[in-house]
């Protein structure tokens, strides 16, 4: 359990730092995406964490199972995000779209 608690907590450091940088240098603004994987994934390096190691499950290497957690904290950013955008109803910017729908156009 502390696992997936310490993947859902990166997720979170994740998130706030991807908001901090694409609000104060302008040009990652409009990579917000690939600035969150990229640094999930080199957070994840960083620390030399795997949640396979951690749940004592045998990948067929320690690098392969830091990348897997990696993309794990880049998704799990998603739903802190929805969540912020739920208790505070101010939605994410370009890159996601969550709660944004355009109406159907009727087809003439």
């Amino acid at each position: 359990m502390y696992q997936f608690a310490i993947v859902a907590l990166l997720a979170l450091a994740t998130l706030k730092l991807v908001d901090f940088l694409a609000e104060n240098v302008g040009i990652l603004a409009q990579m917000r995406g690939l600035l969150t994987f990229v640094i999930a994934i080199v957070g994840v390096w960083v620390l030399d964490y795997s949640i396979f190691d951690g749940f004592g499950v045998a990948t067929r290497s320690h690098t392969s199972g830091m990348w897997i957690t990696g993309f794990m904290v880049a998704g799990l950013t998603v739903p802190w995000r929805a969540l912020f955008s739920f208790l505070t109803h101010d939605h994410a910017t370009r890159d996601e779209t969550l709660g944004e729908r355009q109406p159907l156009r009727r087809a003439v």
